[in-house]
């Protein structure tokens, strides 16, 4: 636990001196923090969950935090045919570092209550989509309820052989800010 909010700690400091507007004066990758909830697909047969986390990007850094809930969702419950799987009801909590291209390709490495993790996310808007081919760059104060609209999707990998029944897929709609 201590080297979790260790490294958080640093990632909020080291994401802080990339916030600088004009650092990145000529990139028109629209910079902040998604805030995201969906399902999650896990690969043992135990039923959907869900998940809850907080994502900041940069240009080329990102960091976030993030918990998931295995099994049955609040929304679909019974799903699943194996209740005997260790992941079954279990609840994981991550933060994650990373380096990508904006919000649309993200590599992160993480490390929660299950151990070390490697994750690949993709955030994408529609007001992303149309100020990166454009070239333009809409500032925060001018984008709408359906521009901060957000669609996220992540795949984990959890790097300790025996945890890889909590290996999963993540899918869900999120708010930039």
């Amino acid at each position: 636990m201590t080297r979790i909010i260790i490294a958080l700690t640093l990632l909020i400091l080291g994401c802080s001196s990339v916030q600088a507007e004009d650092r990145y004066s000529g990139v028109t990758l629209m910079r902040g923090t998604v805030v995201s909830v969906g399902r999650v697909d896990p690969t043992e047969n135990i039923g959907t969950g869900f998940f809850v986390d907080a994502n900041y990007t940069s240009v080329a850094l990102n960091a976030g935090v993030g918990t998931k809930k295995f099994g049955d969702s609040p929304i679909r419950r019974d799903s699943g045919d194996d209740d005997l799987s260790a992941a079954d009801g279990e609840r994981v909590t991550n933060g994650y570092a990373g380096v990508g291209f904006g919000r649309i390709i993200q590599i992160q490495y993480g490390y929660g209550s299950e151990g070390d993790l490697l994750r690949y996310r993709s955030d994408f808007n529609y007001r992303s989509v149309i100020d990166f081919f454009t070239g333009k760059r809409t500032p925060k104060d001018r984008l709408t309820l359906g521009d901060r609209l957000t669609f996220t999707i992540a795949v984990e990998q959890y790097l300790d052989d025996e945890d890889e029944i909590f290996d999963n897929a993540t899918w869900g709609i999120g708010l930039l800010f």
